[in-house]
């Protein structure tokens, strides 16, 4: 019987930067679903959606934005794995909850499907059980790319 599908949470408020990410994703074999901004991703959430793993962008308007977002998700949700992805702010200690990661943007798009890979494989491997628990090994990280030509 084949693995159940993962279901990723996207979060960001640029239209054509959301489309773009969701397909990619899509075509790796995600479920994908979409929110413009925290509060919809939010919204989500609370209304039951089964999220593996939650891939946001850090600025965004009306409402908190991704670090803010990322932990609300950490203390309500913990078995859902966090990525945060910005091409401006760097997060500041903090920022990040304990075993999230942090994707610098641009980020290729070979390294954005392995990352969501590898948190949908810890996600399905290791539920967290029981609010806040992590796994010793877990620390929050900062994963720069190269800007490329």
């Amino acid at each position: 019987m084949p693995e159940p599908q993962s279901t990723v949470l996207l979060v960001e408020d640029e239209p054509l930067i959301r489309l773009f990410v969701a397909e990619l994703l899509e075509d790796s074999g995600f479920k994908v679903v979409e929110a413009a901004n925290a509060t919809e991703a939010l919204v989500l959430m609370k209304a039951g959606l089964d999220v593996n793993v939650l891939l946001t962008d850090v600025d965004m308007p009306n409402g908190c934005n991704g670090f803010e977002l990322a932990h609300a998700v950490h203390e309500s949700w913990p078995g859902a794995e966090i990525l945060i992805m910005s091409g401006r702010q760097w997060p500041a200690e903090g920022d990040l909850p304990q075993g999230a990661a942090f994707l610098a943007k641009p980020c290729p798009n070979e390294a954005i499907v392995s990352h969501v890979q590898s948190a949908a494989e810890r996600s399905r491997r290791h539920p967290r059980s029981g609010k806040g628990m992590l796994l010793p090994q877990e620390t929050a990280k900062i994963l720069p790319f190269p800007k490329t030509a």
